[in-house]
């Protein structure tokens, strides 16, 4: 007797399954165990969506667990954003470690497309000063102090503009606000994650743009090496001025790279429609487009690297 239509294709898909685990046999070598499981996980969801299209009864998109570390970065973003702004001249040290987005409002020629925009320039996180910190004294005043870093970094490159070639502009300090949130401790490692993939930021070495802002200083090892793109077009730091360093990119080359992110990634305008757009996140029935996991410039751009001088891009 013929099975019906609906229990042969089940029993089609069984077998199926079955000839997948016996090709593995009992020692598969390991590209064999890949292979399996990346064909596996690519046919996941489409069974699950076969079977959500035949139950009456509807599933919620996503379910809501304040615990999953995407909606902690979406609430902390949120959050963030919900901060006034401050001029980056006007902070002072306080106790806590978090999050923070630094604004431009210049006219540099560069950053036309995000001067006074929502888009910030950089996004960046202050870890506390004891890892176990769990109330803001613990933490140390480790937010502002990145912050008041950042601002001795912009005055640094002001100060040079009187030495500037005719082809660099100058950046001024006064022309820098920012927002920041003192947060639970860790809570801001997936927050700037989820910021960063949000705004793309140029300054952000994720980004590819123009990289090397928040480089601490001079690194004894890498000072014959490569000079980074930030201190290509905003020169001043005296372990960056070194004679012996080349560019990594040359300012036409940043110059390009910034235009590509603002063309893929718009800034944003308008803080009521940004949060709206952060709320989508935690919609059930909605679907959100998808985080942008690549920078806005390629995959394949080069970025950073560990032969750059100045350490680390923090």
């Amino acid at each position: 007797m013929a099975l019906a239509p609906d229990r042969a294709a089940i029993k089609a898909l069984e077998n199926a399954l079955a000839v997948v685990l016996s090709a593995a046999g009992t020692n598969p070598p390991q590209a064999v165990v890949r292979r399996i499981r990346e064909g596996l996980a690519a046919h996941a969801d489409a069974v699950e969506a076969a079977r959500s299209a035949t139950d009456p009864i509807r599933m919620p998109r996503a379910t809501f667990d304040p615990a999953d570390p995407k909606a902690i970065g979406r609430m902390v973003s949120i959050a963030l954003l919900a901060q006034p702004l401050i001029p980056l001249t006007e902070v002072r040290p306080a106790y806590g470690s978090g999050v923070y987005a630094i604004y431009y409002k210049g006219n540099h020629p560069h950053y036309g497309g995000i001067s006074c925009s929502e888009t910030p320039i950089y996004v960046g996180k202050a870890d506390p000063a004891n890892d176990d910190a769990s109330i803001t004294r613990e933490q140390g005043a480790k937010l502002t102090a990145r912050l008041l870093e950042h601002a001795g970094t912009i005055a640094t490159a002001e100060g040079y503009a009187e030495k500037l070639p005719s082809y660099l502009s100058a950046i001024h300090l006064a022309d820098f606000v920012c927002r920041r949130l003192v947060c639970a401790t860790n809570a801001q490692l997936v927050a700037e994650k989820h910021l960063i993939r949000t705004f793309w930021p140029i300054w952000n070495s994720e980004t590819k743009a123009c990289w090397g802002m928040s480089k601490h200083g001079d690194a004894a090892t890498t000072r014959a090496n490569k000079r980074s793109p930030w201190d290509v077009v905003h020169p001043g730091r005296a372990w960056a001025l070194d004679r012996r360093l080349v560019d990594s990119l040359t300012p036409e080359e940043i110059g390009k790279r910034i235009n590509a992110t603002l063309q893929r990634v718009p800034p944003r305008r308008d803080h009521a429609a940004l949060l709206e757009e952060m709320l989508t996140g935690f919609r059930q029935d909605d679907i959100p487009p998808p985080d942008q996991e690549t920078p806005p410039v390629g995959a394949n751009a080069p970025g950073p690297d560990d032969d750059e001088a100045g350490g680390v891009d923090d």
